[in-house]
């Protein structure tokens, strides 16, 4: 009896053991389950001010394409379950960051300053040049078909052509005389029009001495609506020189056009004539924003009146088309020709950096919209798939407009830093131009 009682001790005891054992391994394995249930995966901490921002992307996912949306939420299905609205953001940061090293590449390459093309000659022969003193006749052609009235910045090519004139002749010498002829101002540029435009060439500044009031009134008689009739203006021109044509006289033609002869004329042969009959030294052609095209026809025909050919947009030539066409007796007005010119050129100049800097600013915008629009469509997928309430969804998209909103400014910065960079180059290039101008006049 005594020894089946110590077997029923033991049995009892070697159970109770078994089942603590028992016990401990299943607790050991509820507490390993609780670590991996708990277990966070790394979130680097976002940048909070834009210039961090720019720097942190690209993500793993941005594209300024379409996103791949499987991809974006295998991605989310890795966040923990009590992740924060913070950590959710670093998790989106460090997925949709946008890339703006191209923009940003674009503000630091951007160049503010303004560039002027030579420098006038001085105002009188140097010493032991002899100066040959001729009577300046200075026939100006102004193209006033409908083209001159396209935009180029804040005013149109015609705006700009006649601001151009007018300095130019204010600071002609007193003796030297103008004429001012109009082509392509009447009708308008329809089919229907077109042979009345074609036929239209006048003079609105009969060849005489500067004034003022007489030019400003003439230049305000007519506006760019039509046709563009070079040819016969060329032809009308050789007429209204040849009666005040001789030995001690020297006409030059500036012809003042963006576009090449669309009335069926011959502006090359037509200045080709006017220059071999002696009538005038040259005919020289000023381009405003001239096409490629259209550069061809007048380059030619600049050529065969013996002149040159300026693009005023594109800079190039400026001095020499200015300098070359005024001998020594006129090369004041030769020079202020070049500094009207030039003025012009780098006002153009300007108006293509102030475009430049519009672009960069867009370009920049845009990424910033297209981080956003990824940003928001996690957000909505989280939403979705119930991964988030509606008090996290709240903090994220404040989390995201506060970032769109910092980017923003910081863009909206670097656009006026630049500009007003730009602004100061153009000042500072024009005080310049007039130093040189006043410089060469003693």
């Amino acid at each position: 009896m005594v020894r089946l009682k110590w077997w029923f001790s033991a049995a009892i005891f070697l159970f109770v053991l078994i089942s603590g054992c028992s016990n401990q391994n299943a607790d050991s394995s509820e507490e390993k389950d609780e670590e991996v249930a708990g277990e966070s995966i790394e979130l680097p901490e976002a940048a909070f001010d834009a210039e961090g921002m720019v720097a942190e992307g690209p993500g793993e996912l941005f594209s300024m394409d379409d996103i791949d949306e499987e991809l974006l939420k295998q991605q989310l299905v890795e966040l923990p379950g009590e992740a924060s609205a913070q950590e959710i953001y670093n998790y989106l940061t460090q997925l949709l960051a946008a890339d703006y090293q191209s923009a940003l590449s674009r503000y630091d390459d951007f160049d503010p300053t303004f560039t002027i093309e030579g420098a006038p000659e001085g105002a009188k022969p140097e010493e032991g040049e002899e100066s040959e003193e001729k009577q300046q006749h200075i026939a100006l052609l102004m193209d006033a078909s409908g083209s001159m009235a396209a935009y180029v910045g804040n005013e149109t090519k015609m705006e700009s052509a006649k601001n151009a004139l007018k300095e130019f002749v204010s600071q002609l010498p007193e003796d030297a005389q103008i004429m001012l002829r109009v082509y392509g101002h009447e009708g308008s540029s329809s089919d229907s029009d077109k042979e009345l435009s074609c036929a239209s060439s006048e003079v609105v500044y009969p060849l005489d001495h500067y004034d003022s009031g007489n030019f400003e009134e003439a230049l305000s008689n007519f506006e760019p609506v039509g046709w563009t009739p070079l040819a016969a203006s060329i032809e009308a021109a050789d007429n209204d020189l040849i009666e005040h044509s001789s030995d001690d006289v020297e006409s030059t033609v500036y012809i003042i056009s963006d576009g090449e002869e669309t009335c069926g004329g011959d502006p090359v042969q037509a200045a080709k004539e006017l220059h071999n009959s002696g009538i005038a030294t040259a005919v020289n052609i000023i381009g405003f924003d001239v096409g490629n095209e259209a550069q061809q026809q007048l380059k030619a025909v600049a050529e065969a009146g013996g002149g040159e050919f300026t693009n005023v947009k594109s800079g190039e030539g400026l001095v020499d088309a200015a300098l070359k066409n005024i001998n020594n007796a006129v090369r004041e007005a030769g020079n202020n020709i070049w500094a009207a010119l030039e003025k012009t050129d780098i006002n153009w100049d300007k108006i293509g950096k102030n475009d430049e800097l519009n672009s960069i600013s867009s370009e920049f915008r845009n990424i910033i919209n297209q981080e956003g629009r990824l940003y928001n469509r996690a957000v909505q997928l989280l939403v979705e798939t119930e991964q988030i309430d509606e008090e996290i969804e709240n903090d994220l998209k404040e989390l995201i407009d506060d970032r769109a909103n910092k980017l923003s400014e910081f863009n909206d910065q670097q656009y006026e830093d630049h500009k007003s960079a730009m602004e100061d180059e153009h000042e500072q290039t024009i005080n310049r131009l007039d130093e040189m101008m006043e410089k060469s006049k003693q």
